[in-house]
């Protein structure tokens, strides 16, 4: 006699496999979209991190130009104070009783 090999007849899922294979595809999606919305976040987190050292900069810069104008603020005001003195003994010399 020959002998043959018998193939089993593939079998159906029960219902159990069913609901375990769309279970682990829906468990998959969120999964992707996870990682999508973590992707995204770092993202917008590099993007804020390069925002607020633009803005540091910018402020920096600010900060020298306030600096700037204080210094010329307080010489001007020493050169005011100087006109204010040179006024005041000019007027007391062309008064008339000189003084």
């Amino acid at each position: 006699m020959s002998q043959s090999n018998i193939i089993p007849f593939p079998q159906r899922p029960n219902a159990e496999q069913e609901r375990l294979q769309q279970s682990l595809a829906t468990l998959q999606a969120a999964l992707d979209e996870q990682r999508r919305a973590l992707r995204d976040w770092r993202f917008a987190m590099s993007e804020l991190g390069i925002s607020v050292a633009g803005l540091g900069h910018a402020l920096g810069g600010y900060q020298g130009t306030l600096a700037e104008v204080e210094t010329r603020l307080a010489d001007l005001r020493q050169s005011s104070q100087q006109l204010s003195d040179w006024a005041e003994t000019a007027t007391d010399a062309a008064a008339p009783n000189g003084g």
